[in-house]
């Protein structure tokens, strides 16, 4: 239909040159229309220092981070460490669905290694992202950053994201806690926007966040 999503089930980059990668790994984006809606965070700096490496985490994207930890090791300014490699990937295309389906292994160094798949099954008018979680985790939390020009309203475990023009898409959370939290987005260098993401800590192995509009 009218959605377009770019989901990464990507190595981070060039294994012999990784230095502009970030923590990425199954983050998405989704837009309908000419209407962004799920972003990842971008970036607004070069160079070396917190905020820079706050932009390359996990944290940033629209993914889930295990443990506090970063699913690929981003270090200074242009480094990167132990890193994700994707997996298992799958594309189905049935009557009206898509299903695309992929794993990283990038939490498997933990001292608790937990390999991280997800799902996502488009049908014309919604998009289910499901995470499962294989192996055992302190603390699972997924991430979905939303443009600055979406409203997030939250009642519990479900709420709406309001479009410009007053248009709604609604959002469900099972297997998780979810809440709105303050982020920032960044289109290009030297920019800060205020913008919020929607948290969900997971409960248990499996997570879904659905979305319709």
């Amino acid at each position: 239909g009218e959605a377009l999503a770019f989901l990464d089930v990507a190595r981070i980059g060039p294994d012999w040159l990784p230095g502009h990668a970030h923590a990425d790994t199954l983050s998405f984006e989704l837009s309908l229309g000419r209407q962004r809606i799920i972003v990842n965070s971008g970036t607004s700096q070069y160079g070396g220092g917190p905020e820079r490496l706050r932009q390359r985490s996990t944290s940033a994207h629209s993914t889930v981070e295990v443990d506090d930890e970063n699913s690929s090791e981003v270090w200074g300014g242009f480094r990167v460490a132990r890193r994700a490699h994707p997996r298992d990937l799958s594309i189905v295309e049935e009557a009206g669905t898509v299903r695309v389906t992929c794993a990283h292994d990038g939490y498997t160094r933990l001292r608790r290694p937990v390999v991280h798949q997800r799902s996502w099954r488009f049908e014309c008018r919604s998009v289910a992202v499901t995470d499962v979680l294989l192996g055992e985790y302190g603390r699972a939390v997924g991430r979905f950053h939303i443009h600055p020009d979406v409203q997030v309203t939250a009642d519990g475990a479900e709420g709406a994201l309001v479009l410009e023009g007053g248009r709604r898409v609604r959002w469900q959370v099972a297997g998780a806690r979810a809440r709105v939290v303050p982020s920032t987005w960044h289109p290009q260098f030297g920019k800060s926007i205020p913008s919020h993401s929607l948290e969900v800590v997971h409960s248990g192995p499996q997570c879904e966040v659905s979305f319709a509009w």
